[in-house]
């Protein structure tokens, strides 16, 4: 199974994850949002100062560039996927409950299977992401059920 390098996986998922949320919401605010959450998690992983946001704003197809000032292949394949982890959770929940349970969806079915091994290999799973954010509609559903069926 080809395996997809580091570099190449934080590039496209940064990319992707401005691009979705930037349809739910709007292309400055997802960029603007995008920096923000890199610059807040940087004391914890100090490898995301080398990530630099690009953005033409002002022709038609507004293309937004992830560029990588050094390379990645020396950061441990866990303390990358616990960065990816809070990107996507931090990015996932200031889009709010019911855009935030099809935004980990719609990222997980717009990547090839060999991304979603790797970022399971760095400990980040879409589908358990996705389950556990979904998670408590589910009980919530659940008790409201049990209390009508109880009245």
């Amino acid at each position: 199974m080809p395996h997809v390098e580091k570099d190449e996986v934080v590039r496209n998922i940064l990319e992707r994850l401005i691009s979705i949320s930037g349809r739910k919401t709007d292309k400055v605010y997802a960029v603007m949002t995008m920096e923000s959450l890199i610059k807040d998690l940087q004391p914890q992983y100090s490898f995301l100062k080398n990530i630099q946001i690009s953005e033409d704003l002002y022709t038609e197809d507004a293309v937004t560039t992830v560029s990588l000032r050094s390379t990645f292949q020396d950061v441990t394949a866990t303390d990358l996927g616990r960065a990816l982890h809070a990107i996507i959770f931090q990015l996932n929940r200031s889009l709010g409950d019911r855009a935030g349970h099809f935004f980990i969806k719609e990222l997980r079915n717009t990547l090839d299977d060999d991304y979603l091994t790797t970022m399971r290999e760095m400990g980040v799973d879409l589908g358990l992401m996705q389950l556990f954010d979904f998670a408590p509609f589910i009980l919530v559903a659940t008790i409201l059920r049990s209390w009508y069926l109880i009245c």
